[in-house]
């Protein structure tokens, strides 16, 4: 059983979206037995399927971060408090630029500039350079500071992997936004990218809040999609 709603052929997919694009699927297909567009449809579906898992965890982390950097502070615009977290450098002010931009952006669309609509914009580019190094002694100091809310679930409290976490699922929200397959030729390397990834939401999850990753975990359409993985029994 197909997986589109409709039936297309191969050289329209080419036609449509370039031959280049659909020589991933077309050889993916062929070294996992299966049809090139049923993959193409079931990549896209899954794809999507992951950035939601994403954006729930990328809203939670935020929160997470925003709620004891304000209480750090005692303020809510936390962001503009660069005496107490030191967010510029003599050298660039890219943190506070990005600020600014948000700011402009929210005025241009005629609403008022709070905190929380910042916060919304903040990129998580920026999330993670606020989890960088050069902020340990301000930013990751106030988040693991229990006054705060400190970080109850992760014991170790240790920055660079927490981090890194971080990282990996900034990379794979980018991956997925610039429309990159997440299909391999490999059929058990493209399970086991898929488990590391699909760990890692949970991981930063679940570090932050276990219910909200039990219930980010719990709505996941990811584990449902992989089982419809075509594979050989699916060609006509």
């Amino acid at each position: 059983m197909r997986l589109e709603s409709q039936s297309v052929s191969l050289n329209e997919l080419q036609h449509w979206f370039s031959t280049e694009r659909m020589d991933t699927y077309v050889r993916s297909a062929k070294a996992t037995g299966c049809d090139a567009v049923d993959l193409y449809v079931w990549n896209g579906r899954t794809s999507k399927a992951l950035l939601e898992d994403i954006a729930h965890v990328e809203v939670l982390l935020r929160n997470f971060m925003s709620v004891r950097l304000a209480k750090a502070c005692g303020h809510d615009d936390w962001y503009k408090d660069d005496t107490r977290f030191r967010f510029n450098s003599s050298r660039t002010r890219r943190f506070e630029n990005s600020v600014d931009e948000i700011e402009r952006q929210i005025r241009h669309a005629g609403k008022p500039v709070t905190p929380g609509r910042v916060i919304a914009d903040m990129s998580l580019g920026s999330w993670c350079f606020l989890l960088s190094s050069r902020l340990e002694q301000t930013v990751w100091k106030a988040l693991r500071d229990p006054a705060n809310g400190g970080m109850p679930n992760y014991p170790s409290r240790k920055r660079a992997m927490f981090e890194s976490h971080v990282k990996m699922m900034r990379d794979l929200r980018n991956r997925l936004s610039h429309q990159e397959h997440i299909v391999l030729d490999n059929l058990d390397a493209e399970n086991q990218y898929l488990d590391e990834q699909y760990a890692n939401l949970d991981w930063i999850a679940r570090t932050i809040e276990p219910k909200a990753a039990d219930w980010i975990r719990g709505q996941s359409r990811v584990p449902g999609l992989r089982k419809l993985r075509p594979h050989h029994s699916t060609l006509n």
